[in-house]
């Protein structure tokens, strides 16, 4: 076994976790066993260090590496999607800078019969800048009990609404021209879409962010360029009108008060328009720009470019900067428990018992003996899983020897795993007693197929328990003829079919727990 590189196995980038994602999609498709055999040989290489319960994300970097030397194709699917996402960048960081452009350019478009009105010009490069500013500083600063008040406002919920209503609309017209083994295929990508989303929920919301951020600052460096290229080769005149009844010393007070962020560098005169220079510009229909002042006309187009700097470019290149940081954060802080990940830990630190001989004897007790392998890791002792069993399905086997069969699966101690049976499908009964940081495992017969009601179960069980906590899906196959014991191979036609269930179902960590 090598080494461990510090610089090669704690970094987790956004391209490392595009090529994971890459890696695991293509297992998806792979047999099991060859799976197993595949993982278990680089499982063998891997650095001592790495078999410890808090080293996944080091375990899972250097499996990527390994997968990576093996299948380069990974590597050029995850170098296209990277590549994409970097040239998307710069073509929205174009677009704003022409955006910018095009409307500064027509915002400071004169013909000499009027001056450029400062107002609508300073209403949307500065003052709009500086709401918007405002805005995006609230998540930052509110506390956490007021966003939470926010997120459970009557706005935030017909927001909700209106977006799950339009989504359900967009699925069932889609419905009406597929047929329904197209309709499964299309609830299943769907899914799995979904699920990848909500994984990735952090990391996409930051880089989401950072884009809008990019776009933003380039919007603004376009409308400053295109400010200081009119005034620089042309001649502009600055002039401000309104209806209202306002004096030049209130239009004074506000523009020194925007002007507050540069006006220790460039005072009155020069960073911002002093009292004479408002009411030399001052528009007033009726008398033309004739008895205007030369000098207060022109005295407005630093006030603008200061104002673009300071309320535009500044404010959004901190929250790139930001975005950045917390995207960074985001992917230190990447988790390696969803079902997918769980899948690529159960090969690389698999169970004391195989998954290939799984046959519960319900006559005798349970003892010792069939194909293992030594456990490469200890059991976490948070690792807490509770198995939801219908009174009806429970009365039919004997749980206590299906535990003692799971128990060897998941190497858990004795103490870790216990049972829980449920009444008329009322999971949510069973489950309100419980932790709501544990696992589960829901036992279910693999010859019936999943319902609408189980979905609503599943569905119910997650609402009352922590988004990240991991619902195992255990089939039961159908016993031999004339044997007391029952099975957890069910047939490839039965998990085929959980299988689909599984993806439609669009949560990152709920997992099908019989992938032999």
């Amino acid at each position: 076994m090598r080494q461990l590189d510090d610089n090669e196995s704690r970094r987790w980038m956004l391209s490392d976790q595009i090529a994971f994602e890459c890696a695991l999609a293509q297992d998806e498709s792979e047999n099991w066993q060859s799976l197993r055999e595949r993982d278990e040989a680089i499982a063998a290489t891997m650095p001592e260090e790495l078999f410890d319960n808090d080293e996944r994300r080091f375990a899972a970097k250097y499996w990527l590496t390994e997968r990576m030397k093996q299948a380069p194709a990974i590597k050029l699917a995850a170098d296209t999607v990277s590549q994409s996402i970097s040239v998307s960048g710069q073509l929205l960081g174009a677009f704003g800078v022409l955006l910018g452009i095009g409307m500064a350019t027509a915002a400071l478009a004169y013909t000499g019969a009027a001056p450029i009105n400062v107002s609508a010009f300073f209403g949307v490069f500065v003052l709009l800048q500086a709401l918007l500013a405002c805005l995006l500083l609230l998540p930052f600063l509110l506390p956490k009990s007021l966003k939470e008040g926010l997120l459970s406002s009557g706005l935030f919920r017909l927001t909700r609404f209106v977006f799950n209503f339009a989504y359900a609309r967009t699925q069932s017209l889609a419905n009406r021209f597929l047929l329904a083994q197209q309709r499964n295929e299309a609830a299943e990508i769907a899914g799995a879409f979904r699920s990848r989303a909500l994984h990735h929920q952090d990391t996409l919301k930051w880089l989401v962010f950072s884009r809008i951020q990019s776009v933003a600052l380039c919007f603004n460096i376009g409308a400053l360029t295109a400010l200081l290229v009119a005034v620089v080769f042309s001649d502009r005149a600055f002039g401000w009108q309104t209806t209202l009844d306002v004096s030049t010393e209130t239009i004074h007070v506000i523009v020194r008060f925007f002007a507050s962020p540069w006006a220790w560098l460039y005072g009155e005169g020069d960073g911002y328009p002093a009292l004479a220079d408002i009411e030399g510009s001052r528009i007033v229909l009726k008398e033309g720009i004739q008895v205007l002042s030369t000098e207060s006309l022109v005295a407005w187009w630093q006030f603008l470019a200061l104002g673009i700097v300071a309320y535009g470019v500044l404010p959004r290149l901190l929250f790139r900067i930001l975005g950045g940081f917390q995207m960074r954060s985001a992917l230190k802080n990447y988790d390696f428990q969803s079902a997918s990940v769980q899948h690529l830990f159960e090969r690389l630190y698999p169970p004391s018992l195989r998954f290939d001989a799984e046959d519960v004897d319900q006559s005798a007790p349970l003892e010792s003996g069939g194909d293992r392998i030594a456990p490469l890791r200890e059991p976490l002792a948070s690792e807490l899983v509770f198995c939801l069993v219908e009174e009806e399905l429970a009365a039919s086997l004997d749980v206590a020897a299906l535990l003692s069969v799971l128990r060897q699966r998941w190497n858990l101690p004795e103490k870790h795993l216990h049972a829980l049976v449920y009444k008329n499908g009322s999971i949510l009964d069973a489950a309100a007693k419980l932790d709501p940081q544990s696992q589960y495992a829901l036992i279910v017969e693999s010859w019936m197929p999943p319902i609408k009601e189980l979905e609503r179960q599943i569905k119910t069980l997650r609402s009352a328990i922590d988004a990240r906590s991991l619902i195992k899906v255990v089939l039961l196959g159908i016993p031999d003829e004339g044997r007391d014991a029952i099975s957890l191979r069910p047939s490839d036609r039965y998990r085929s079919t959980w299988n689909g269930f599984i993806r439609r179902m669009g949560d990152p960590y709920l997992i099908l727990d019989n992938p032999a």
